[in-house]
């Protein structure tokens, strides 16, 4: 893992979420969404663009387990692909699923295109 410094930040994470994929022994899948998740708050939205190399220095997992996670991450809607990846070989930035009630307000459709969650994100 990174040695990042302390922000004291603390990252949401909805414990349905979390318990549904502990439930379905998806561990690496929890891993890769925590780490996610921290990147997106810490950007004060819920996208993230890290590159796989960087979830895997994050996680210690494989390349082909960081991929797999982020498959089923997407198949069951914790995550989106919003541009890159595929052929076009730019940059993959993901959509997370915004944490009810996070940033001082109740989260947004998660399938709205161009809406961007807003509120106070500092506490």
């Amino acid at each position: 893992m990174s040695q990042a410094p302390t922000t004291n930040r603390w990252t949401p994470v909805p414990d349905r979420g979390a318990h549904d994929l502990m439930q379905a022994g998806r561990y690496t899948a929890l891993a890769v969404w925590l780490c996610m998740l921290r990147d997106a708050t810490s950007r004060q939205s819920w996208e993230t663009s890290r590159p796989v190399s960087a979830l895997r220095a994050e996680t210690g997992l494989s390349r082909q387990t960081v991929l797999n996670a982020l498959r089923y991450l997407a198949e069951h809607g914790y995550i989106r692909i919003i541009s890159g990846g595929g052929a076009t070989r730019r940059k993959i930035t993901f959509g997370l699923r915004p944490v009810e009630n996070f940033g001082g307000r109740p989260a947004a459709p998660p399938d709205p295109k161009d809406a961007k969650p807003v509120g106070k994100w500092s506490l």
